[in-house]
């Protein structure tokens, strides 16, 4: 099995959140899974697509700029839109089986668009 986590924000970042999701994706790579991994903007400012920490490959969403980037619900409509972007390069990329998409809810509607894209389930 082939899993696309969509995170908000991923290790280096210290959180409740990052533990919490490194602990599934070792259980699921101890139970054979492949696991491949996207965040948010939200992970900050990145100069590479995509970072390798513990072994495992994290692929970025560089965060929107501008006026537009820090109007209230524009910035979310912008944010959901840029993580499908990104989502649809490493969707192409992995060939994922599942999109596991952690919270926020925002995550789930750029995973459920891109599901529907690409005709693959979604869990949230």
């Amino acid at each position: 099995m082939r899993i696309l986590h969509v995170l908000d924000h991923s290790i280096p970042l210290h959180s409740g959140y990052t533990f919490r999701t490194l602990a599934i994706i070792k259980q699921q790579r101890a139970m054979g899974w492949e696991t491949f991994h996207v965040t948010g903007e939200k992970q900050g400012a990145t100069t590479a697509s995509a970072e390798e920490f513990d072994g495992l490959v994290f692929y970025r969403t560089p965060p929107q700029s501008g006026l537009l980037a820090r109007a209230p619900l524009i910035n979310q409509l912008l944010g959901i839109s840029s993580l499908e972007r990104t989502l649809r390069h490493v969707i192409d990329k992995v060939k994922p089986d599942i999109l596991h998409a952690h919270s926020p809810a925002l995550n789930g509607v750029a995973a459920l668009r891109s599901g529907s894209r690409f005709n693959l389930p979604v869990v949230y």
